[in-house]
């Protein structure tokens, strides 16, 4: 079974691989318009040629549209090396997503913790709800799916994320998903604002980290 993040992450660095050939038998000049114009042309001949399995299709036709529209302010090759550094981190040597386990949430809630984020954990969530910050930074999860979410990993002594998670919150997206990732964690959105908690927005841990679109992106380290 070809699972996203795999496939994905063989695309970009694929692409990235070829560009940098490319440049190297001075095919294409070191530029962002000739490199914007490589990709771009790049990106369509994969579709047309379906390079990739299936679940890559729509994120192509996406990257095939933006190229188009956009141009070099597309800028896919940043995507592209975002993207391939971003799963190089959750993965081992073999390509192979490392487990999230509940010391890996555990330790994510505690560091937004320690950033001055409220963190609640401890009530079950089944209908739209109301929940008060006073201006503070927020994360919500509901205690009964958070307790199902994870369960023993076989063969290991520690529980994994067996189910997809989701998490609301309120305050520095992007502080969220660089806490998030320094714990092993990527995050997929479903919505910035409106969701089940009032005022906080979705985004859901998927087990292995295998979301089934783009992920949101850590600030990349310089």
């Amino acid at each position: 079974m070809t699972l996203f993040y795999q496939e994905l992450y063989k695309l970009v660095t694929e692409g990235l691989a070829e560009l940098q050939a490319s440049q190297d038998a001075g095919k294409t000049p070191v530029n962002p318009v000739s490199e914007a114009h490589y990709i771009s042309a790049w990106v369509t001949k994969a579709i047309k040629q379906h390079r990739y399995e299936h679940c890559m299709a729509k994120t192509l036709m996406q990257w095939q549209q933006q190229a188009r529209s956009m141009g070099q302010h597309a800028q896919l090759r940043l995507l592209f090396e975002n993207l391939a550094e971003t799963y190089a981190g959750i993965m081992d040597d073999q390509h192979v997503a490392h487990t999230i386990t509940d010391a890996n949430f555990q330790a994510f809630c505690q560091q937004l913790e320690q950033q001055d984020w409220q963190v609640t954990t401890e009530y079950e969530i089944n209908r739209k709800v109301k929940h008060h910050t006073d201006g503070q930074a927020s994360l919500v999860v509901c205690c009964k799916k958070l307790d199902e979410a994870f369960d023993v990993v076989e063969g290991q002594n520690k529980k994994g994320l067996v189910k997809p998670l989701s998490i609301f919150i309120r305050g520095n997206t992007q502080a969220l998903i660089d806490a998030a990732f320094a714990n092993g964690l990527l995050l997929y959105k479903v919505t910035d604002y409106k969701s089940i908690v009032k005022y906080h927005g979705e985004y859901i841990i998927h087990p292995d980290n295998n979301g089934n679109h783009l992920p949101e992106l850590p600030t990349r380290q310089q």
